[in-house]
């Protein structure tokens, strides 16, 4: 079989990893996706599924994400700073990349949407339908945050990287201890300081940490993550479901994090190897050009299933009865399908969208626009896709804020200071020293 030559600046486990995780989040959103009961509404289908929350132990892989996530954050923030590139522009950068396809997929699926309603579609059932579709969009506002402080958590990681991890760590405990003792509603801080520490573990395995131990050190690691978890159920009473743990994030997905990147680089070495493959790289490939049209997309090819199920008259089997599951290959397939075709279409629309204007835009203002962004996603998030409701305001601000910060300004063209080599190469390669003790 014939082989391809690994590029040297880039490590395809890293997209590997991706392109394995992705099929595995959609589908789980596909199969948690219920409507029934009389009248129709929608919710998820799989709570207090006992299988499947015993399955969430090797099948919550959403850290394995900004693992991967912060491995490449800091690659790409390292070669545009050694590009004399400022913090505003990586941000910038980020939140546009991040927050524009919000903005065509929250239409499309208000208009599928807006189209059932015409049909003769209860209120009640789309309203229901439309938060469970948005609910995938969480990753988006909680990313953005995460690759936002990524200039900063690198100079953390650079300078005190014990110090990062530790101090995450030690949030998290906090939050879980106040939380459970006290009851105070702060379990959010845990979607900014769980999700950080996945990323700084992302920047470890950039700069080898992980691949300088052995494979005992890392088996241990790893083993000891999970126990930590069996401790945290059996003793301290966290949910068994590492879904419960995700909704705001617990000490338990810390400890998953922890354990999947020991595990992802015992693996890397084979992986790397079995991305000399053509075929396997192919696939990779797909999933790595496609990966946001398929998350965010699949949302939309969900409602335009459930459309046509409703307008055709096709019923809808009781939840998990033996009907539901003997449909669930069909229903996975018409998913696929749209996917698919979506693949073709939406980065061809998507590519009208005018290049960021290269022009300097203070700091102050990048993180405003930023922040308006979360706000507008969250919105949706949390009222649904219905555009004519609350979810329109939403729509609206992660609209203006894309416009803006493509727009960019106020300022003259940005001219990028040339950098040394040496620097360049000193902040795009070289490990902290302090790292390979």
């Amino acid at each position: 079989m014939s082989t391809l030559r690994v590029p040297v600046d880039r490590d395809l486990s890293i997209d590997f990893a991706r392109a394995l995780c992705l099929p595995v989040v959609v589908l789980l959103h596909a199969l948690q996706m219920g409507i029934g009961g009389d009248p129709l509404r929608a919710f998820n289908a799989l709570d207090g599924f006992e299988p499947l929350a015993w399955a969430t132990w090797p099948l919550m892989i959403m850290p394995v994400f900004f693992i991967c996530g912060g491995f490449a954050a800091i690659t790409q923030w390292r070669r545009l700073r050694g590009h004399g590139e400022t913090v505003a522009h990586y941000v910038r950068l980020r939140v546009i990349r991040l927050a524009r396809p919000v903005v065509s997929v929250a239409a499309a699926v208000g208009i599928v949407l807006a189209l059932m309603l015409a049909a003769g579609a209860d209120d009640e059932f789309v309203r229901t339908f439309a938060v469970r579709l948005a609910e995938p969009l969480w990753f988006i506002p909680v990313y953005i945050a995460c690759t936002a402080l990524v200039p900063v958590m690198s100079t953390v990681h650079r300078h005190a990287p014990w110090a990062g991890y530790l101090g995450l760590a030690g949030a998290v405990v906090v939050v879980d201890l106040l939380v459970r003792a006290t009851g105070l509603p702060i379990g959010p801080f845990n979607w900014l300081f769980v999700w950080l520490f996945a990323q700084q573990l992302g920047f470890g395995l950039r700069d080898g940490w992980f691949a300088r131990r052995s494979r005992a050190t890392l088996w241990a690691m790893a083993a000891g993550s999970y126990g930590v978890i069996v401790v945290l159920v059996t003793v301290f009473g966290y949910s068994h479901d590492m879904l419960d743990n995700l909704n705001p994030p617990t000490l338990c997905i810390l400890a998953l994090a922890l354990g999947q990147v020991s595990l992802f680089a015992l693996a890397q070495p084979a992986i790397r190897g079995a991305m000399q493959r053509r075929a396997l790289l192919g696939g990779v490939y797909v999933f790595g050009v496609y990966g946001m049209v398929i998350y965010l997309w699949h949302t939309f090819a969900m409602a335009v299933v459930v459309g046509a199920q409703a307008i055709v008259g096709l019923p809808f089997p009781a939840v998990l009865s033996p009907a539901w599951w003997a449909t669930r290959p069909l229903w996975i397939a018409a998913i696929a399908i749209v996917v698919a075709l979506c693949c073709l279409v939406v980065p061809r629309l998507e590519a009208r969208w005018p290049d960021p204007v290269e022009r300097r835009t203070p700091l102050v203002a990048v993180i405003a626009w930023m922040v308006i962004a979360i706000a507008g996603v969250g919105v949706i998030l949390t009222q649904g896709y219905v555009p004519w409701q609350v979810g329109v305001a939403g729509w609206v601000l992660v609209t203006g804020a894309v416009i803006a910060l493509t727009i960019g300004g106020p300022g003259p063209r940005a001219v990028p200071a040339p950098a040394p080599a040496q620097t360049q190469m000193a902040r795009d390669g070289n490990p902290d020293p302090r790292l390979v003790q």
